[in-house]
């Protein structure tokens, strides 16, 4: 795609459509609150994430993680390889009770395999491969839909999907300032003889898909670095439809031309607002059978079926903005620890709000703010303000939260009003595409703004992001 002008940022308001429909608030969800009130239908899923800690330097550069599912326990069963740079001394991946390991060998080194950890004591440094077998059941991180029940695999709404927390599902590094690549194969199994008929869909970009004597076989590659929580997939009965850099994968295709249209809008939008490409050249959008969902991952994001009704049939295009906006603001750039996921989830928020402006006009904006701001004052209300940037967390759940989705995005929303919208968006164009592969904080967003304003702005962040 050819590179649009920083004018065609400033200009993209002035050529909305008249459309007025309301949009719901908020994405980055597997599971959801009732949706009685969409403007309180905020993250339940991936807001939370453990953190890691290691005596010894590492980085787990390269995993390659075999699953095949079993539908009628609700379990995968997996083989794992992590290829990994690391000092001698003590390394540790994360995993959750429910992966329950077999098989755990490495060459120079100790393994020691706690409940919810994977310990390596190497001898000596230099480059290692852990090798793993294993089981992981249902837990946080895994969602097995309704038709997935046992002895309902034949269901058509049968499958499963993962999100977020990796350690469910294979062992990993699930720090943020930890980057790698990911080798996912899929194995889905026949069924007496039989295809089961599921299709897999998950991170990077698509590989080969075969047929073998055991199943179906779908490999998916992330060939640049990303952070392991944006290694979700999902499995399920969907046909697939592509449309030049787009892909969707999904139960039922009557929607399909709508939600191409609208995501290259929004992709037009967002590429011109960030001055730079995503990391992944191709962008696909699963809507599985489950309920609640919005995912974001490496080239990918996952969402529910009704999220594609809703998108074609009344104009609800903040989920499918939300998460789109997540290829630059959580996969290009990468945030270097907890503390700043205001920069994942403020962003992201704060352009799919942004896009609905230039979609739906200025009064569709200013509701979004509206009801941000609503939700800010009830959460002020009950005690859960903190800073954007907040370093003393004891846990994820302290760490993340609501604050980074609706703060953050009521910061970004004042600092275009206080700049004004040509220097605004000239200075997210700046910060994105400076930052882009790279892990930044919120120190690398405040030079930008000041590099793109030229003004000292100092005193704003201390009082919107460090206070």
């Amino acid at each position: 795609m050819s590179q649009l002008s920083r004018n065609t940022v400033v200009d993209v308001f002035s050529r909305v459509s008249s459309s007025a429909a309301p949009a719901y608030p908020l994405g980055d969800i597997l599971l959801r609150m009732p949706p009685g009130n969409r403007s309180h239908r905020i993250s339940l899923f991936c807001i939370f994430c453990a953190f890691s800690s290691a005596a010894a330097v590492a980085q787990s550069t390269h995993y390659s993680v075999k699953l095949e599912p079993d539908f009628e326990r609700q379990l995968l069963r997996g083989d794992e390889t992590i290829e990994f740079q690391a000092d001698a001394g003590e390394i540790e991946w994360q995993k959750q009770a429910g992966l329950r390991l077999a098989i755990a060998n490495i060459a120079n080194g100790e393994v020691t395999v706690a409940e919810q950890a994977v310990r390596v004591r190497l001898r000596s440094g230099g480059r290692h491969s852990l090798k793993l077998k294993y089981t992981a059941a249902a837990g946080r991180g895994i969602q097995w839909f309704a038709g997935a029940a046992p002895h309902r695999e034949d269901s058509q709404d049968s499958g499963f999907a993962t999100a977020f927390y990796c350690e469910a599902w294979m062992v990993c590094d699930n720090s943020p300032g930890q980057r790698a690549t990911l080798r996912l194969e899929i194995v889905i199994p026949f069924k007496e003889g039989g295809n089961l008929g599921f299709r897999a869909v998950g991170p990077g970009g698509p590989g080969r898909e075969w047929r073998g004597r055991d199943g179906d076989h779908f490999v998916f590659e992330q060939d640049d670095p990303v952070q392991t929580y944006l290694f979700s997939f999902g499995v399920a009965r969907l046909a697939v439809a592509i449309d030049g850099m787009f892909s969707i994968y999904a139960q039922r295709m009557d929607a399909n031309r709508a939600a191409f249209a609208k995501t290259a809008d929004a992709y037009n939008f967002l590429r011109a607002a960030a001055s730079v490409d995503p990391l992944n050249a191709h962008y696909t959008q699963a809507f599985l059978p489950g309920r609640g969902m919005g995912q974001e991952a490496a080239g990918m994001a996952l969402m529910s079926q009704d999220d594609l009704t809703n998108l074609a049939a009344k104009d609800d295009v903040q989920l499918m903005a939300h998460e789109l906006a997540h290829q630059w603001w959580g996969v290009t750039l990468g945030i270097r620890s907890w503390s700043d996921f205001w920069l994942n989830e403020g962003f992201a928020e704060f352009m799919s709000d942004a896009y609905i402006e230039k979609h739906q006009g200025r009064p569709a904006y200013d509701k979004q703010i509206a009801e941000l701001q609503d939700r800010m004052r009830k959460l002020r209300e009950e005690g859960k303000d903190r800073p954007l940037h907040w370093e003393k967390w004891k846990d994820a759940h302290e760490a993340l939260g609501q604050i980074p989705y609706v703060k953050g995005a009521l910061f970004l929303d004042r600092l275009r009003t206080e700049l004004g919208d040509e220097i605004f968006w000239r200075g997210i164009g700046l910060y994105t595409s400076g930052s882009a592969r790279r892990l930044v904080d919120s120190i690398d967003f405040e030079r930008a703004m000041e590099m793109a304003s030229g003004r000292d702005l100092k005193a704003l962040f201390d009082e919107a992001v460090y206070r």
